[in-house]
């Protein structure tokens, strides 16, 4: 019989997902608000008593009232017309001739006052150290953790294990474990979408490619649904249907035993292709050599500074989900930092972008790819494989970058910012730079980049990308979990030689 289509809900809104943004270009905002959570209608503003009081008079034709004739007549001018004034407050004083002129020259002789004499905003610079005393657990100081370690003399590069609070006697790497093991960040690390206990039918109600709803057609082994026109389908299939993550890659088969590589995460059978389970070794499984060399490529460099110029410097990070305990191990050290980080880079991409919230889900986007979250529903929100790319302006960081490599194939870099003080400094150019020469460097032959509108131009003159058009390439990229974007945003891409 027929494959049905299983109807979903649609909405007429899209939802708020915002691209890679060019955040160098401070005119434009590359990022949609979703109308159909719009901000609360600010409350109604209460009347003004003394304008209410006027209006009433002027409903019985009293007009303004006027004051007793004895004050009348002295209110009088030379023009022989009457002063009217508002209703309780007293009658201006008046000056001579001589005294009027003087006052005219000196309102003259005042200035505007310049908007640099204002008290400008202090801004709060986004390093480890001001987000530990945000959270309370360092108090406030005006030092950065680069100057006590130049003024200290070590050269250890461990600053955080050797700098020590006065009160408590702890180290800041002690204070950075206490802060990623409080509530609210643990809570940023779960992604945890469960069903509905009384529903039916155990599938997304949202097209993996456009994020959409509508008429679906759903995959019999995994949660995920698809628009047929969106995976370029001309005829329903008969039978059961599998989408592209569940079956293997190499022959397109879902029968047998599959594996799961651990850097694209397709799936494949052994006799086809890839890495075969060593039950002695809970080393990670690959579908290829390429796939091994892009996930060890990418391990080996987290963490690692990258000294540029003038002081900036790049890194590369990824949330770890292992236990952190109070040891002074190089690994431990490095994944504290990494992980400090990660927590202050998302506090940067926050103010960049506008709030990224799935509909159907409720997930933020942007706040799962920075943590690498996965997903036990569908793959749809499964952002496990992601990586921060931070440039660094003496331990602050400006610029924030996330990407993920499908394999050597191809790569994606959804949202890319930086903070406002630092726009239009070339920052988000470097960080698009030391990207492009990591992916070059493990041969990613493309990336691929959403983009608004408004800036497509500037992604195509300033960093030669180009956009996809081509029904060949869009079908090859609807065979990659890609993050998902509405149709307004514009899909670019580089080929990389």
């Amino acid at each position: 019989m027929a494959y049905n289509l299983r109807k979903r809900n649609l909405l007429n809104t899209r939802g708020t997902y915002t691209g890679s943004s060019g955040s160098d270009n401070e005119s434009h905002d590359s990022t949609h608000s979703d109308p159909h959570y719009a901000r609360s209608p600010r409350p109604p503003r209460r009347p003004n008593q003394n304008n209410v009081r006027q209006f009433e008079a002027m409903q019985r034709g009293a007009g303004i009232r006027i004051a007793d004739s004895e004050v009348a007549s002295s209110s009088r001018n030379t023009t022989g017309t009457v002063e009217r004034r508002r209703p309780g407050r007293p009658p201006k004083a008046r000056a001579d001739r001589k005294e009027a002129r003087q006052g005219i020259i000196e309102r003259h002789r005042r200035k505007r006052k310049n908007f640099s004499q204002f008290p400008e905003v202090k801004t709060t610079k986004r390093t480890v150290l001001s987000w530990l005393i945000s959270l309370g657990i360092v108090e406030e100081n005006e030092f950065t953790i680069g100057e006590f370690e130049i003024h200290s003399g070590r050269v250890t590069g461990k600053p955080y294990q050797h700098i020590v609070l006065a009160g408590s006697q702890l180290s800041l790497l002690h204070c950075q474990i206490e802060a990623w093991e409080n509530t609210d960040e643990e809570e940023k690390r779960r992604n945890n979408i469960q069903p509905e206990a009384i529903a039916d039918d155990k599938n997304d109600d949202a097209c993996m490619i456009c994020a959409d709803g509508g008429d679906l057609i759903c995959c019999e082994r995994c949660p995920s649904t698809f628009h047929p026109k969106c995976i370029f389908m001309e005829n329903i299939p008969q039978g059961n249907w599998l989408c592209s993550y569940c079956v293997c890659k190499y022959c397109a088969s879902g029968d047998g035993l599959l594996k799961k590589c651990t850097q694209c995460e397709k799936q494949y059978h052994c006799k086809c292709g890839g890495e075969e389970l060593d039950l002695n070794s809970l080393a990670s499984l690959f579908c290829g050599s390429s796939c091994r060399k892009i996930y060890e490529g990418l391990q080996s460099m987290l963490g690692v500074r990258n000294d540029l110029h003038d002081g900036l410097s790049w890194t590369l990070l990824q949330r770890t989900e292992q236990p952190l305990i109070s040891s002074y191990a190089d690994d431990v050290y490095n994944k504290v930092q990494s992980n400090s980080k990660i927590a202050v880079a998302w506090l940067v991409m926050n103010e960049c972008f506008l709030s990224t919230i799935d509909r159907h889900t409720r997930v933020n986007i942007a706040q799962s790819i920075v943590y690498n979250r996965g997903s036990n529903l569908t793959p749809r929100i499964n952002f496990s494989g992601f990586y921060t790319a931070v440039v660094e302006k003496n331990d602050e960081i400006t610029c924030v970058a996330s990407i993920r490599v499908h394999g050597k194939r191809l790569a994606e870099m959804p949202f890319i910012g930086t903070r406002r003080e630092h726009r239009r400094l070339g920052m988000a150019h470097i960080l698009e730079n030391c990207v492009e020469s990591t992916l070059c460097a493990l041969q990613v032959e493309k990336l691929v980049i959403p983009s608004v509108y408004q800036l497509v131009g500037m992604w195509t003159r300033k960093y030669f990308f180009c956009r996809i058009e081509e029904d060949r390439l869009k079908e090859e990229l609807s065979q990659f979990n890609t993050v998902m974007f509405p149709s307004t945003i514009v899909k670019l891409q580089k080929n990389f030689p």
